[in-house]
């Protein structure tokens, strides 16, 4: 639009075309995400006419000024992190949960003493459910054996829904956040319920986004750094060029369209690794097999597991599991 006005330009010297743009961003409360920086090169004017206006959403904005555009107009990128600081982006679902409140590793005496309270209590809870478990055997069923796994599940999710903090998904759940981000988002948040702190708000959110740029830069490299084995390789996944989305359409067999990411799957599936035939296979009841897991097996199959690694579809990951074991 072209538009002049210093609620979103210091340097604007006249008004021009603003009155409709001035009063819709007062009224609706919208946030102007322009920097200082003219998004229109050219001549001796500092125009910022090429706007970034959202309602309820944060955003890593900034200007690519090496991106060649073929005009006078800059490119504007801007990325969308959630919602404005004090909003609902957070979801309920509940897809983890953070133990690190139960390590007492380089914690003064005094959380120490408090985290083995907290630890024997999360353990008392748990024997409490768990403890009801039937014992298996030799002559355990199939049934027996389910019905058991699934009772501890339970007793596992119970104690730590009273005994740990949940994980929920949220805009911000990303590898490269840390707290120096989160108190920048705070800061943002306290300038933006100032009545006329938009010079403020603007500052904050210029550091808030040079701060995320960093942050994304150094999570990057300590990955690269500190990859081993065929970890190296995930860099190329992100770097390689990849096709469109909107050419990667498939079809079956029938001349039906897989859209969503489930029909994929089972085009996929069926086109590649069709059904065979009937066959007569019977599985033999009984062996020995099951003799050669004991709990020096397990323990040392859960040292070797990585605490990063995502769990399935119980969201109970491999660290929660060492602490239970133990």
């Amino acid at each position: 639009m072209n538009a002049h006005s210093q609620m979103w330009n210091r340097r604007a010297t006249s008004r021009r075309n603003v009155p409709f743009w001035e009063n819709h961003i007062t009224n609706h409360s919208l946030v102007v995400w322009n920097s200082e920086e003219a998004t229109r090169v050219g001549g001796n004017n500092h125009s910022i006419i090429d706007l970034t206006v959202t309602a309820s959403v944060e955003l890593n904005w900034y200007i690519d000024s090496e991106e060649a555009t073929g005009s006078d107009h800059e490119v504007i990128v801007w990325e969308v992190l959630g919602g404005i600081p004090g909003s609902r982006d957070t979801s309920n679902e509940v897809t983890g949960w953070d133990i690190s409140g139960w390590d007492s590793t380089r914690k003064s005496e005094e959380e120490q003493t408090a985290i083995r309270k907290k630890k024997a209590a999360a353990q008392q809870c748990f024997l409490r459910v768990g403890g009801k478990t039937e014992v298996l055997d030799d002559t355990s069923s199939a049934e027996q054996v389910e019905e058991a796994a699934v009772a501890l599940q339970e007793a596992i999710v119970g104690t730590l829904n009273s005994h740990a903090r949940r994980k929920r998904w949220c805009s911000r759940s990303k590898p490269w956040w840390n707290e120096d981000l989160a108190e920048l988002w705070k800061e943002l948040g306290r300038e933006r319920r100032w009545p006329a702190g938009i010079g403020r708000a603007r500052d904050a959110r210029r550091n808030l986004r040079r701060a995320i740029r960093k942050a994304k830069k150094e999570c990057w490299n300590r990955f690269l750094q500190e990859a081993k084995g065929g970890e190296v390789w995930v860099a190329a996944s992100y770097t390689a060029p990849r096709l469109d989305r909107t050419g990667q359409a498939l079809v079956d067999e029938d001349g039906n369209v897989a859209e969503s990411q489930d029909e994929r799957e089972v085009v996929i599936l069926k086109a590649h690794f069709p059904k065979g035939l009937p066959g007569t296979y019977k599985p033999v009841v009984g062996g020995q097999a099951f003799e050669q897991v004991d709990a020096h097996l397990i323990s040392s199959l859960l040292a070797k597991a990585a605490n990063m690694v995502a769990p399935g579809d119980d969201r109970i990951s491999a660290d929660i599991l060492k602490v239970f074991w133990q």
